[in-house]
């Protein structure tokens, strides 16, 4: 799956660079690995909606799912939730950015015979994109999101990965 976004960025770069790397219709994928109180990762698929001069506004979707191990609880995470998100850039190179989250969450046990919970989950997020070209670059966020299945968790976390643009 990563070479097929490698190659579709690289096949649609030039469509970054000729209506501006953030004009409406432009898509924004991330690939990103972190950690907080367990390890995870997430994929974001974003469409820009608005160019607001130095600003624009992506909304999309995001997959993410996190593994739980300690002495208390195993546990696995995952969650689907549209996602809105505001950048800033601060020149052509960064890229600063906030946004929200909220969708559906699954908590599992593991080595528990208890079914999989499915509860609400939401959660902000900010971060900064290194443009390193118009089409890839690399990505860094904080998030702090909540999973209301049962039990809630509240779950801060950090990511860091890849950034194409097409």
């Amino acid at each position: 799956m990563f070479l097929a976004v490698a190659f579709a960025a690289l096949c649609f770069s030039n469509s970054a660079r000729a209506a501006g790397p953030d004009a409406p219709g432009t898509k924004l994928i991330t690939i990103q690995a972190g950690g907080g109180p367990g390890f995870g990762g997430l994929i974001s698929g974003n469409i820009a909606l608005a160019n607001l001069g130095a600003a624009h506004l992506y909304g999309g979707l995001q997959v993410g799912g996190d593994l739980h191990r300690g002495s208390s609880a195993n546990r696995m995470d995952l969650s689907l939730a549209p996602r809105v998100m505001l950048g800033f850039n601060l020149g052509s190179v960064f890229e600063l950015h906030f946004g929200g989250l909220a969708g559906v969450g699954v908590q599992r046990f593991l080595g528990e015979s208890l079914s999989p919970s499915l509860g609400f989950c939401y959660g902000g997020f900010g971060g900064i994109r290194l443009n390193i070209t118009p089409s890839f670059g690399l990505v860094a966020e904080g998030c702090y999101a909540r999973q209301m299945a049962l039990p809630s968790v509240i779950l801060p976390y950090g990511t860091a990965g890849l950034a194409f643009r097409f």
